[in-house]
């Protein structure tokens, strides 16, 4: 019984032997000068999003593989879809770098992309005897001169200050500038403003982005601009009102900085209206992720009484809802509610959202007597309840046979409950503090806990063991009994004893803590590890974090046990 092991842990091993982060390789290509783009992180081999796929981005992976240079960068899975994880997203290069890696992205993992936006190339090995001398570098300071000189144009810009009064002439004469056609015709970002007839144009801006309309005009000269917290909501707002996207959707990824830094929930509620008026659906995202990370501290907030209807529908609708647990999620709900006078009907779709089989029985049956929701709604309730009490009390297979029950539908999934029944926390440092119900320690970087097996009544008396471990260094990792590379620590572990039921799985996650304030990203524990990413995204080796973590690094992580069924109706005999 060896033999066999031992030749498919070498079969397994061999695939990437003498493999490194960033390498890259073609696939499914007629020849060898052709095919998708895969790109070699963390062990495995994955695919590349074609959003600002370009030759550019194309040439670097030929030079890579000993090509000259590249002569078509497709998209659109040109060489058919790929698998496994997408790498990279958004990739930039300047076309002097050695691997896509070293290229400005949205970093390892970073990615909403799918399989049919997997990038290609068409690599060639002439050279055409052509010797490039590239001066191009200094083009974008000179064409800042061209603009601030403010000679030679051919187009007048005027200003024009929303709010101010009309007999403010001379102010208003003060916001003009003179600008060329010819320039800003041949940059995307400035087609809607230069695509306007004749000579004169006229911007209406607020007053409070007024001072910065010069940057941003020279922004389409230079094709560069610094942005400061600051100024990032104005930039974002110009971008958006005169079709510069690529502007707006920078600055919408570094309103990620800016979110956290306001724990009372009115900037990532006041940012999410501004991205449904602008249309931003980056923006509008992180401010959803944001605030369904943090839920726990949300409902806490003043400003929860606040928080629009249309949202709530969006944020129940998620499993990656971090909340104590489902009857926390709707005694917060009811508060609101009562707060917010909200309709019947309003109320009839916030409830269905609600996760009933997740809450145990016994709490079931107080619903009744403890919200004042209930007898508004005791129809939907009970029957919803009902369903719930099938849950626990059926077991699966017979509810999928005789119910026709989908049990791998929401309703029946777990959030993220951070209560103790089905999480635990460690510590990386000593600076750890407690806020928002996030309990936290002094350096304590090992913690065993027990979970029941599954949410369902039948399975409360039957417990799982777990030990949950950080792992600063390749050390640690061998002290507690796990294999870890160099590039892999600092790690969390997470293993379990117990009896292991075929029809459960498990798809734990980990929580990471900024300072105990807020929650700054959650990974997947792939296996026995979950990735920690990178606090303020300034190690190369490893992803950055969804939002920044100011400390620099940590507080705490907490493991999320989230068990399910495993078995859909529809494979039910």
């Amino acid at each position: 019984m060896a033999l066999p092991l031992l030749l498919c842990v070498w079969l397994l091993v061999a695939g990437t032997h003498g493999v490194k982060d960033g390498d890259m390789r073609l696939a499914n290509g007629d020849s060898a000068n052709e095919g998708r783009v895969e790109i070699f992180y963390r062990g495995q081999w994955g695919t590349v999003c074609d959003n600002l796929w370009d030759l550019t981005d194309a040439s670097v992976v030929c030079r890579a593989l000993g090509f000259e240079n590249a002569t078509d960068a497709l998209g659109q899975a040109a060489f058919g879809p790929g698998s496994g994880p997408i790498m990279l997203d958004e990739v930039q290069c300047t076309g002097t770098e050695p691997s896509l890696a070293n290229c400005s992205s949205l970093g390892w993992l970073k990615s909403n992309c799918r399989h049919r936006q997997d990038a290609g190339v068409i690599c060639t090995n002439e050279t055409r005897g052509v010797y490039t001398l590239d001066l191009s570098s200094e083009l974008p300071a000179a064409l800042e001169q061209i603009f601030d000189s403010q000679k030679g144009c051919d187009l007048s810009i005027r200003v024009k200050v929303e709010g101010e009064e009309e007999e403010e002439e001379e102010e208003e004469e003060d916001l003009g500038f003179c600008a060329h056609r010819l320039i800003l015709s041949a940059n995307p970002e400035a087609q809607a403003l230069c695509r306007k007839p004749g000579h004169n144009i006229t911007m209406r801006v607020d007053a409070e982005c007024a001072p910065i309309v010069r940057d941003f005009i020279r922004y389409f000269y230079s094709r560069r601009i610094g942005i400061s917290l600051s100024s990032v909501k104005c930039f974002h707002k110009l971008a958006s009102a005169f079709g510069a996207k690529q502007l707006q959707s920078y600055c919408g990824r570094l309103f990620a900085v800016l979110l956290p830094q306001d724990l009372s929930f009115q900037t990532p509620l006041d940012l999410y209206a501004y991205a449904l008026a602008t249309q931003d659906p980056v923006l509008q995202e992180l401010c959803v992720q944001f605030l369904a990370w943090n839920f726990e501290a949300l409902v806490q907030a003043e400003a929860w009484p606040g928080v629009p209807t249309a949202l709530l529908q969006i944020l129940l609708a998620r499993s990656e809802l971090a909340v104590p647990s489902e009857l926390a999620l709707l005694t917060a709900l009811d508060v609101w509610s009562q707060e917010k006078h909200a309709s019947p009907g309003e109320m009839e779709g916030l409830v269905e959202k609600v996760r009933f089989p997740m809450m145990l029985p016994e709490e079931l049956f107080q619903l009744q007597f403890n919200l004042s929701l209930y007898w508004g709604h005791e129809a939907l309730f009970q029957k919803k309840v009902l369903q719930a009490l099938e849950f626990h009390t059926v077991p699966f297979w017979l509810l999928a046979q005789h119910k026709g029950l989908n049990l791998t539908q929401d309703a029946f999934q777990p959030r993220l409950y951070t209560s103790p029944t089905w999480s635990a926390s460690v510590t990386g440092s000593s600076r750890a503090s407690s806020r928002y119900g996030y309990d936290s320690y002094r350096y304590n970087p090992y913690q065993s806990f027990q979970t029941p097996q599954h949410p369902s009544f039948l399975f409360q008396a039957k417990l799982v063991s777990w030990t949950l471990v950080y792992l600063p260094t390749v050390q640690s990792c061998w002290n507690y009994g796990f294999s870890c590379s160099s590039d892999e620590v600092p790690v969390l572990g997470l293993t379990k004893s117990g009896y292991s039921d075929p029809t459960i799985g498990y798809n734990n996650k980990a929580l990471m803590l900024c300072g105990g304030r807020f929650v700054a990203d959650v990974t997947s524990f792939e296996g026995l590890k979950a990735t920690i990413p990178s606090a303020l995204g300034t190690n190369a080796s490893r992803s950055a974090s969804f939002f920044p973590c100011p400390a620099g690094s940590f507080s705490s992580f907490r493991a999320v046990i989230r068990p399910s069924y495993l078995t859909n109706s529809s494979g039910v005999d």
